[in-house]
């Protein structure tokens, strides 16, 4: 049975990633720059100046991640009354172009430097610990942690979180860029990020991990794990770049995504972005694991399956875009199907012409920004669908499709800084899932999409308030309502399982299995002392309530801490 596990992957991605580098180094003639973290606050800056129409910009903002330079593009448009605006928008300003300070002509217009360097050398500049400037080389250096302290109401044991870590970024000869990060964390999850730990053996967000026990917190069910990003990035043109390593990706506009969203494990990709009039067309090759490694003996190579995808993203004008997405999965026993690396087909045609064995998924996001400070945006993915059984017979098993819908209302009922967000998602039974579980769209164990899986209806909505520029407060309720499988039965709320083993062909309805109702709320206070050195305080009220008694949740808790550079989502689900 152990060899079910063992998948030699022949030219793997890493043997693609070389040849195609080796094709393009010659004709390189700048740097590709490497890009802000997803939840970063400069990437929600940069999206709030798009829906507020401030700068000028070629920005597709639903491709995440926002590269550093269109920052700088964005701060060199504005004239110098920009700096004497609000003054949150002129704070916000100064944030970016510390930021981004390598893509700005004369960063020191918009913030000063550091007083007094400490001990000559260290924080010469806001944003850098450390900084080498010179012709053929640029170097940042800046340390990651995130010390968090907090408690769960009827928990005797303290929950924690301990992140340090080191991020390093640069440039060699104005051709090549490199950013590399590495976090190493010990955590203790609230008592319904446990369950889910133990339902699908992995760690949101992280891959490989071990059960931890803190002397100093005399706790026996805590982590350890270590989460790494890096990649380097090479331009082959004007408007066409490439980049590969480890990274997350992120396609939408909205707090979720039906797309692809950054819920996983980092992983391996190579990535292409052509960037040219109103297109961005980005194509995105992934090495993914379609199990996690504690799930599989000890000693066994972790298998491979692989994600191709393309986004055409079309930006009509500077209020309206829209993108069409394709994505296939697939996993073979001895080899890339390399059919996938042409960047300019449609996948299902590939797939039809091999025989039809992987999963392809078809979507599109569009955006609608009618006045500065609105935006319209939604998402609309098909797994499988056939409109003839759509009519003809309901809740036919294969009409597989998520749906987003939202709005954003950016300095609401004219309050400087209050924003204001309101989301729809729907994901039907058996989306994302395959006959084949490798090959759903998933990766160690999580979900690529939304971290609810299938079979689900929720409704999101955020208020985000920035009464001071060092001041960051946040509100957000969830109400989710799905059906979750029971030990012996697939309802379709799960993407790991098999379709096959689907409980009935008709009659499927969201909600279908065992009725489950989540309601969240949480409030986030940050103050920001330093750059990017944070003091938070984090309040959280999570209650689920089951068709079976024995699966109600019910969490209450609260943390404080402090944390520099790092920018870890909440674990809303």
């Amino acid at each position: 049975m152990s060899n079910i596990y063992r998948i030699d992957s022949g030219f793997s991605c890493q043997v693609i990633c070389l040849i195609l580098c080796g094709l393009f180094l010659p004709g390189l003639i700048q740097a590709q720059p490497d890009f802000f973290p997803i939840q970063s606050q400069a990437s929600y800056l940069l999206d709030r100046m798009e829906i507020l129409n401030i700068g000028e910009t070629n920005l597709h903002s639903e491709i995440r991640n926002y590269q550093r330079n269109d920052a700088g593009s964005v701060i060199s448009s504005l004239d110098s009354s920009a700096c004497n605006s609000d003054r949150v928008d002129r704070y916000d300003l100064q944030y970016l172009a510390a930021e981004s300070s390598e893509w700005l002509p004369d960063s020191n217009q918009y913030f000063p430097k550091s007083r007094r360097a400490l001990l000559k050398y260290f924080y010469k500049s806001p944003a850098k610990l450390f900084e080498v400037n010179s012709r053929y080389f640029t170097m940042r250096i800046n340390p990651m942690f995130d010390f968090q302290l907090g408690k769960e109401k009827d928990d005797n044991e303290p929950l924690f979180i301990n992140h340090r870590g080191l991020e390093i970024r640069g440039s060699v000869d104005k051709k090549a860029f490199f950013y590399t990060n590495l976090v190493e964390s010990q955590l203790r999850y609230p008592a319904y990020v446990r369950s889910w730990v133990s339902d699908y053996l992995a760690i949101p967000g992280a891959g490989f991990y071990k059960n931890y026990k803190s002397s100093l917190f005399n706790t026996q069910s805590a982590y350890d794990f270590n989460v790494a990003t890096a990649y380097v990035g090479f331009q082959v043109s004007k408007h066409i770049g490439i980049q590969f390593g480890h990274a997350q990706h992120f396609i939408g506009n909205g707090y979720r995504s039906v797309l692809l969203s950054d819920f996983s494990n980092p992983a391996f990709f190579l990535k292409l972005s052509t960037r040219v009039w109103k297109l961005h067309y980005q194509n995105l090759f992934l090495e993914l694991s379609p199990v996690s490694q504690v799930s599989i003996p000890d000693g066994t190579i972790l298998p491979k399956k692989y994600a191709a995808i393309h986004y055409l993203s079309f930006k009509a004008s500077p209020k309206f875009s829209i993108g069409f997405f394709e994505a296939s999965i697939f996993h073979r026993s001895r080899q890339f199907e390399f059919q996938y690396l042409n960047p300019v087909i449609f996948y299902r045609t590939v797939e039809g012409m091999i025989g039809s064995p992987d999963n392809v998924l078809l979507g599109f996001n569009a955006q609608y920004n009618p006045v500065p400070g609105i935006q319209l945006y939604g998402q609309f993915m098909f797994d499988e669908f056939r409109l003839k059984e759509f009519f003809s017979n309901k809740g036919w098993w294969a009409n597989k499709y998520s749906a987003q819908a939202g709005i954003k209302y950016l300095n609401a009922f004219s309050i400087e800084h209050l924003d204001l967000q309101m989301e729809y998602n729907s994901v039907q039974p058996y989306t994302y899932s395959h006959n084949d579980p490798y090959d759903s769209y998933t990766h160690y164990n999580q979900a690529l999409a939304h971290p609810l899986g299938a079979n689900f209806r929720e409704m999101v909505w955020i208020a985000r308030f920035r009464p001071l520029p060092r001041i960051f407060l946040t509100a957000r309720a969830i109400l989710a309502k799905s059906g979750e499988n029971n030990d012996a039965e697939n309802w379709g709320s799960n993407p790991l399982l098999s379709y096959d083993d689907r409980v009935q062909d008709y009659g499927n309805q969201i909600g279908q299995g065992i009725s489950t109702r989540i309601l969240l709320a949480g409030f986030d206070a940050s103050w920001m002392f330093y750059h990017n050195l944070f003091a938070d305080l984090k309040f959280l009220v999570r209650k689920k309530n089951s068709g079976e008694s024995l699966r109600d949740q019910e969490s209450k808790l609260f943390s404080f801490g402090l944390r520099m550079n790092l920018w870890p989502g909440n674990l809303d689900f």
